[in-house]
């Protein structure tokens, strides 16, 4: 077993105690199945939008695992992963020791919302379901996209997953519906279906999820805007005629961004957009009805 599947077998122990195997099995799969899940991100990052990590420098925001730093520095680029918790970098790091070019990679410890980097440093950003984490809500989530758009050098790419509120069923505790009840039902309902989310978490109000309103609102607050017509990497060349009719009826509500289980996009910032747009795939008439 090497040094990381050690590290997260030990803090598994230490989270849910060592006698609860299937807690400790679920969050150690967790953890070292990271690589491929990121794999599978970048490759569909890569389907919609053209970009390459060869010579850019690479931020991987909540950096977990630090498992992009062996797709960014094999690509040759630079990595570079941030954390708030000594705990999660120590496990990054025994990852980064096995790299083939581990003079490539890097960590540092910040907040989301105190990146302590210098402005316009970095070329592409990696936030994978991060955003959804920051506990102080809204003006935290804000603050994290004011960053973002802050360490952004001219030209460069956000890449942000996480979860659309709007959709019923609920990844972080693999249930239907507990977003829509008030926190203390959640927490009672999640006891009943799931209780060893509340051992990872204290309750579920630490997950903080966006809806499509609030999430285009806090991006053009921040400056920032989606490269493609959706924020899901579709345009609306990707539908056919009824489809983009029932899309266009949907905004007339304000849920032009509803209709997605994710928000899954790349974006830049407002002022790039214009020359930035080129570098969406085009994938004509993909989705019919």
């Amino acid at each position: 077993m090497s040094n990381f599947q050690n590290l997260v077998r030990h803090y598994a122990e230490e989270k849910f105690g060592k006698d609860n195997q299937p807690a400790i099995e679920k969050w150690v799969g967790y953890w070292t199945d990271t690589l491929s899940r990121n794999f599978d991100l970048v490759k569909m990052f890569h389907t919609r939008t053209q970009f390459s990590f060869q010579d850019k420098t690479v931020l991987d925001i909540g950096c977990g695992s630090g498992g992009l730093s062996r797709i960014v520095t094999e690509e040759g680029g630079f990595y570079i992963g941030s954390d708030f918790f000594p705990a999660i970098l120590e496990i990054a790091q025994s990852f980064l020791r096995d790299l083939q070019h581990p003079e490539k990679a890097s960590l540092i410890r910040g907040s989301g919302t105190h990146l302590p980097l210098a402005d316009a440093s970095i070329d592409l950003i990696i936030a994978f379901d991060v955003i959804e984490h920051l506990e102080g809500g809204e003006s935290w989530q804000q603050s994290f996209l004011n960053e973002i758009r802050r360490i952004l050098r001219p030209g460069g790419i956000l890449l942000l997953t996480t979860p659309n509120r709007m959709y019923p069923w609920e990844g972080h505790t693999f249930m239907w519906g507990p977003q829509y009840l008030p926190v203390w039902l959640a927490d009672k309902y999640i006891r009943w279906k799931n209780p060893s989310f509340l051992q990872e978490y204290r309750t579920y109000g630490q997950v903080k999820l966006l809806g499509p309103r609030k999430m285009k609102r806090l991006l053009d607050r921040a400056g920032l805007k989606v490269i493609h017509d959706f924020p899901c990497g579709m345009d609306w060349d990707d539908y056919s005629r009824k489809r983009q009719m029932i899309i266009r009826g949907l905004r007339l509500f304000g849920l032009g961004w509803g209709f997605t289980s994710a928000f899954w996009f790349s974006a830049c910032r407002e002022e790039d957009l214009p020359r930035l747009r080129i570098l969406r795939k085009k994938r004509r008439g993909i989705f019919g009805l």
